[in-house]
């Protein structure tokens, strides 16, 4: 019988960094699906930030040494990233910008193997917010030259083909997430039962969310509606993530006075039982791809309010069926949606159950079949290819493009 794992071509992913956010959790789950073959290399491990340590059947090279600068090693890692890429079928860049996309890249097109980017957001907006302006064009002439591109839904792939990628070279595969994992880890049960009833120990009934603080994830409309809401209806916001935009919001909490029904939590080890437990899941962000977090939720039963900040968030919410979708940026309606679900939660809570069914085709199952035929037509199509070396499929270990188990 033919397994997932062998029916994938040897993938070499190449992270910036194992960063605590959606992404990563796709990367993840692939990698230790697909088995043996494919390798994760990151590129770094920045000090102060929020990351998640790999499983340890996966095997990790870590490009560049901690505390040193990028701008130092970057030629050191490509050349051992084109190392490690001679012995692998495919080059896969594990987000859609990123020096680990430029370098993966240059790493494939000097080994001869195809290069594959993933694409979790819209490619507009996330160079504007994330890659400095004297790197965006670098970054869009890579994806123009990737021999394909994966997109987590159907809503990004339109900025990678106004970017110039052909478009028999871009593909969708919708992010999914193992809805057995989560619902265990969460202590729910397939019909989303739970052991509590979204109220904290003081009976107040606790809103969550789980992005990272950043301004993409609307986290200032969240407090703007939480502040317009709290006084008639009251209830604690908890935030279980941590990012570069913590102080700000902070300070905007002080600002509106709700220092004492807001508390930002930090990067939680363990999320899930936290957001099975809440009373409702918000994610107000003002652009997204497929987030897995809106996923999670869906599959553990809690009611949800989303922006409708993307085509993946309307297909996780089935168009509004299974939650509320308030329009991106609008303080006032998410402060409206959010009144109406703490004066009367039965609505909701009733949309949440049915969400329970249609969120099935979210499973990561789906998704790593999706990815591996995606990556066995690149193999065979795409790119400057050349066999593997025989007998080198797994570098030495000591080797210097050798994986090593990751630290992080």
């Amino acid at each position: 019988m033919i397994t997932e794992a062998s029916e994938t071509p040897a993938t070499l992913l190449v992270a910036d960094a194992l960063f605590r956010n959606g992404a990563t959790r796709v990367v993840l789950s692939l990698v230790e699906r697909w088995g043996g073959g494919s390798s994760l290399a990151v590129l770094s491990r920045p000090d102060g930030a929020s990351l998640v340590p790999a499983p340890p059947e996966v095997r990790v090279v870590h490009l560049v040494r901690p505390g040193r600068r990028l701008r130092v090693a970057a030629l050191p890692a490509l050349l051992r990233l084109t190392r490690l890429a001679r012995h692998h079928e495919v080059v896969l860049a594990t987000s859609e910008i990123g020096p680990g996309v430029v370098l993966a890249w240059a790493a494939a097109r000097l080994a001869g193997r195809p290069f594959v980017v993933s694409v979790h957001a819209d490619l507009d907006d996330a160079l504007r917010e994330w890659t400095p302006p004297a790197l965006r064009s670098l970054v869009r002439s890579v994806h123009r030259r990737a021999d394909a591109a994966v997109c987590v839904d159907a809503g990004v792939l339109a900025p990678v083909l106004r970017n110039g990628l052909p478009a028999d070279r871009a593909h969708v595969v919708r992010n999914g997430i193992d809805l057995g994992a989560v619902r265990a880890a969460a202590g729910v049960g397939s019909d989303g039962s739970a052991a509590a009833s979204g109220r904290g120990d003081d009976g107040v009934p606790v809103v969550v969310a789980t992005g990272r603080l950043a301004h993409q994830k609307g986290y200032d409309v969240l407090l703007r509606a939480h502040a317009d809401v709290v006084a008639r209806r009251p209830h604690r916001l908890r935030v279980l993530n941590d990012g570069a935009d913590r102080a700000d919001l902070e300070h905007l909490a002080r600002e509106l006075g709700v220092t004492g029904s807001v508390e930002f939590a930090g990067a939680v080890p363990h999320p899930l039982p936290e957001v099975a437990r809440a009373a409702l899941f918000c994610l107000p962000s003002r652009h997204e791809g497929l987030p897995l977090a809106l996923v999670e939720a869906a599959a553990l039963g809690v009611p949800v309010i989303a922006s409708d900040s993307s085509a993946g968030v309307r297909q996780v919410l089935d168009d509004g069926r299974t939650g509320v979708l308030v329009p991106v940026d609008d303080v006032p309606a998410l402060a409206a949606a959010l009144e109406a679900h703490l004066t009367d939660p039965e609505p909701l809570r009733e949309r949440a159950r049915a969400g329970l069914e249609h969120v099935e085709a979210f499973d990561a199952a789906v998704m790593a079949a999706g990815w591996s035929r995606v990556l066995r037509t690149v193999a065979r199509t795409g790119g400057e290819v050349r066999p593997p070396r025989p007998g080198l499929r797994r570098p030495l270990a000591g080797s210097p493009g050798a994986p090593t188990r990751s630290r992080s």
